[in-house]
């Protein structure tokens, strides 16, 4: 899921992914995992696309791991608007499976309310 977080004065994309949907390795007592983390910015017209990009490296007790996987994985992101967004579609992809999805939010989410 993905959401605007308007409290702040920026804005923040709070993302939460499924950790039943990853991969994750255990390796000496941890569970291990990298997930690429890719924000599409859209102009108005479809056009034009701003591509920005992270990596989130988990290295998780076998405590966080459980808590994680009936909370999901939380992360936040402040977004730098483009002149015009039409949209800013969301990819996840998990490198050790391969797997991905994606969310996509209208540039109105942007917009104050």
């Amino acid at each position: 899921t993905a959401t605007v977080d308007e409290s702040q004065p920026n804005r923040i994309l709070k993302i939460n992914m499924a950790a039943t949907d990853l991969a994750p390795e255990l390796r000496g007592g941890r569970w291990m995992d990298k997930l690429d983390i890719f924000f599409v910015q859209l102009d108005d017209a479809g056009m034009h696309a701003d591509l920005e990009g992270q990596t989130l490296g988990l290295r998780l007790k076998q405590a966080t791991y459980d808590k994680l996987v009936t909370e999901g994985v939380p992360f936040e992101h402040e977004v730098t608007l483009t002149p015009r967004i039409g949209s800013l579609r969301v990819l996840v992809v998990d490198e050790n499976s391969g797997r991905m999805g994606s969310v996509t939010l209208p540039g109105t989410a942007f917009l104050p309310q």
